[in-house]
């Protein structure tokens, strides 16, 4: 897989097909319903913990500034399109020079609904606002506000993105920081600043970039950074982190932070603290060829070569999570050193966001194991997307990383099903060893079955759900290195697989319990 995921942010024509612009002028008649508390004042705010705002919709004819929106039937284009929910979505149109930052922020809004349609249970509202929080020295800065209704209530979430007329990139809040070092010091910083917030749950903050999807500068010049409602909640057993709390921040002090700032993070500073917003931004001066690094953006795997002829690659993968046992199954696999491939359904995704997000976070390849964990081949066409959007979307929201493959339950598949499975640009991954821990066997016979079956190449087929299979999982990789192995993801060992073929080639898999 490529070092570099951009999974939201996409460049070339607007994936969105119908389009109502709204200039300056008729936006001083038609003004946005306010969804962001009391941080849309525009002109600047005074309160630490709020972002600059320059720009916002109710100042935008007088500075000039087109906007874009939309509804339900804008979006008409992706796979899972629930009946019946409202949608109310908007962004600035820049022209010039930043033309570039309003297709960008057409496919962010455009990734967000379709998302927002995927992770959610009985969707039934989503609006997305908008405000101008950085104009100057290049640097475009925009803040996303989403309010979004479920069966589980009305939360907040935010995201901001910054274009760097430099490059002529639209740059995510991650890239304010130098590297991913400066944004793992950062969640440091975080972490301490948050300590004693009684609504922060434990062991929730991971340097990833769903969750340091929002950062921008206060008046003072500080950073502030800012966290969705719920991100940062305790898990609710069979529910979403309770929103309630709200909207979250940590505010750092500009001088602590200054030398984790990039380039762009010292620019974008100068341009949250301007006097007058200018938002006529040069062509880029640089040609960088291939967008470099995200911070955020984690890479699954060691980066060991499987194709090789020498190697000897086996991938140990985990279904059913993530669950209360799963923790204590990341705590061995780094003490090992060893990654893995978790594919996950949705209800426990929904319940422990922050485990998927620490999965990740420590370089664990994270896939879809469908919602509801059913018979694929059981649901019909309308049924088949959405379970399969679901959990694609849960961890988008919650990593900024985009799923591409899928296991469907019992290795029950079928033509239809893996049609889908391609339609939703994933690949089928069954598996070739299968320890058999589902049939409640003790923690030797599962050593004894993965054992038994290794051979370079393999997928072994594991549930990080039972406490046997994690107390065998240490003398597995103990015995399998004594025997040669290397450990590594599915995707390294299977070399890439391709959208919608199924793997490992060959494999005829018999239908099991879980």
């Amino acid at each position: 897989m490529p070092a570099t995921r951009v999974p939201q942010v996409r460049t070339g024509s607007s994936p969105v097909p119908a389009r109502r612009w709204r200039t300056g002028a008729a936006l001083a008649a038609v003004l946005l319903p306010v969804t962001a508390c009391a941080a849309i004042t525009g002109g600047g705010t005074t309160a630490p913990e709020d972002i600059t705002v320059l720009i916002d919709p109710a100042e935008a004819a007088e500075a000039a500034v087109d906007e874009w929106t939309g509804d339900a039937d804008a979006f008409g284009d992706h796979p899972h399109r629930p009946e019946g929910v409202e949608i109310d979505v908007a962004h600035p149109a820049f022209t010039g020079a930043a033309e570039q930052f309003t297709t960008d922020l057409a496919a962010q809004v455009d990734r967000d609904v379709q998302d927002f349609r995927g992770a959610s249970r009985d969707p039934m509202s989503l609006d997305i606002d908008w405000q101008v929080v950085a104009a100057g020295d290049g640097v475009l800065g925009v803040r996303l506000i989403r309010t979004e209704t479920d069966l589980h209530g009305t939360r907040r979430a935010y995201g901001t993105y910054w274009y760097d007329a430099q490059s002529g990139l639209t740059r995510y809040a991650t890239e304010l920081v130098r590297d991913q070092a400066a944004l793992e010091e950062l969640n440091g910083l975080v972490s301490e600043a948050l300590a004693d917030d009684p609504h922060v749950g434990s062991e929730v903050l991971y340097p990833v970039l769903g969750t340091y999807d929002s950062m921008g500068f206060n008046t003072d010049g500080d950073l502030v950074v800012e966290f969705d409602d719920g991100h940062l909640s305790p898990p609710r057993e069979g529910h979403p982190p309770d929103p309630e709390p709200g909207r979250v921040t940590a505010v750092l002090d500009s001088e602590e932070v200054a030398p984790l700032l990039s380039d762009l993070g010292e620019r974008a500073r100068a341009a949250s603290l301007v006097e007058e917003p200018d938002l006529t931004v040069p062509e880029p001066s640089v040609d960088h060829g291939t967008r470099p690094p995200v911070p955020g953006e984690i890479t699954p795997g060691t980066g060991v070569d499987c194709a090789d002829e020498d190697a000897k690659c086996i991938a140990l993968t985990f279904d059913d999570g993530p669950a209360e046992t799963t923790p204590h199954l990341l705590d061995i696999l780094a003490e090992q050193e060893v990654p893995a491939t978790f594919f996950l359904n949705g209800n426990p995704a929904l319940t422990y966001p922050n485990i998927l997000r620490r999965a990740y976070a420590e370089g664990h390849e994270v896939a879809n194991h469908n919602d509801l964990h059913e018979h694929m081949p059981e649901y019909g066409a309308d049924e088949l997307t959405a379970q399969m959007a679901v959990v694609s979307a849960i961890v988008r929201r919650n990593t900024g990383y985009t799923v591409d493959l899928f296991r469907p339950p019992f290795g029950a598949s079928s033509s239809e099903v893996l049609e889908e499975i391609g339609d939703q640009d994933m690949a089928e991954i069954l598996w070739s060893s299968d320890s058999e821990d589902w049939m409640e066997i003790d923690r030797d016979g599962i050593v004894e079955r993965v054992l038994h079956q290794a051979e370079p190449g393999a997928v072994v087929l594991l549930h990080d759900t039972l406490p046997a299979t994690l107390a065998a999982v240490p003398e597995i990789v103990e015995r399998l290195r004594e025997e040669g192995y290397e450990f590594a993801t599915v995707s390294e060992t299977l070399g890439d697989p391709e959208v919608g073929e199924s793997y490992p080639e060959g494999e005829t898999v018999p239908e099991i319990e879980g």
